[in-house]
């Protein structure tokens, strides 16, 4: 059974590798016990414009020159945005973990 989110963005940014937007979202239907909410490292790997194209250009063998520049043209979620997420993967060691994500598609 998937894991749905839905995440307020606190920070967005292309990933390192160039294969996904890396955000830090909080949780906005959670509340922890002692209050707050809980916020979440997530890699966006589809479902946002341009990520799907950015992929496919570095699995061709693009050059990472022409990968930053494609990269720099990705509207970035924006701070305070609200995405429905679906949670496809958690990856990491230890205590940190990233949720690898996908935004929900739009209900009819």
């Amino acid at each position: 059974m998937p894991m749905f989110l839905e995440g307020k963005v606190q920070t967005a940014k292309v990933g390192n590798f160039f294969d996904s937007v890396e955000l830090v979202v909080v949780d906005r239907q959670v509340v922890k016990p002692m209050g707050g909410r809980p916020q979440y490292t997530c890699k966006l790997v589809r479902g946002w414009p341009g990520i799907e194209d950015l992929r496919s250009m570095k699995k061709q063998g693009a050059d990472e020159q022409a990968l930053a520049q494609f990269s720099a043209q990705i509207q970035l979620p924006q701070e305070d945005q609200v995405l429905p997420l679906v949670v496809v993967d958690i990856t990491g060691s230890k205590g940190y973990k990233t949720l690898v994500c996908e935004v929900a598609a739009s209900q009819p």
